[in-house]
């Protein structure tokens, strides 16, 4: 599948949920952890509705929201721009944060919820402030063993999301008992690069 065929499906997605006046519901993941971010600037990496910003607008100064569609955007901007909590805080930028130039130890959060591209997880271990949390929910590969027409590259076992973040303290690594089979991770950054290093 083209990127160009990509964005059109979540365009026809998120239309659909536009017309059934969905609003985002705050991730679960980032609720549980919400008291670990402390101020800065949160991405929310397809971000979608915005589940991040949901669970974590009101724990950070600022938000920077990417979604590679355009319907997605609209629907999260006109929904964020109504919440008092929200107001003046969030730059909407539409385009793949797998393929977008993040600067360097910046974020104090990066949300990747539903969202597994190896290219991105791997620049979100350099993107993610010292001390920063980087929190991960994707399709585990046994989702494969109940809906085999899903594409391989957005699945992931928790070793391998685990190795991306080697030498990060994990709060969290599960995989759910039950389908929709789920990858989910929560880890910090260390603070001082020796303290990476072991």
């Amino acid at each position: 599948m083209t990127l160009g065929e990509v964005r059109d499906k979540w365009n026809r997605r998120y239309q659909e949920r536009a017309a059934e006046g969905s609003v985002p519901e705050p991730n679960p993941l980032a609720l549980r952890f919400a008291g670990e971010v402390r101020g800065g600037v949160l991405l929310d990496a397809a971000c979608g509705l915005g589940r991040g910003i949901a669970a974590l607008v009101e724990r950070v100064e600022r938000v920077v929201a990417v979604d590679l569609s355009e319907e997605a955007l609209r629907a999260a901007r006109r929904y964020w721009e109504r919440q008092e909590a929200a107001a003046g805080k969030i730059l909407w930028i539409q385009g793949d944060a797998g393929r977008l130039a993040w600067p360097a130890d910046y974020f104090a959060c990066v949300c990747a919820f539903g969202y597994t591209d190896r290219d991105f997880l791997r620049q979100a271990a350099r993107i993610t402030a010292p001390g920063g949390l980087f929190l991960y929910q994707g399709f585990s590969r046994r989702q494969l063993e109940i809906k085999p027409e899903l594409n391989p590259d957005w699945t992931s076992t928790p070793g391998e999301i685990a190795a991306l973040f080697a030498g990060w303290r994990v709060l969290a690594l599960e995989e759910s008992d039950e389908p929709p089979y789920r990858v989910s991770l929560a880890a910090r950054r260390p603070q001082h690069r020796k303290e990476w290093n072991g």
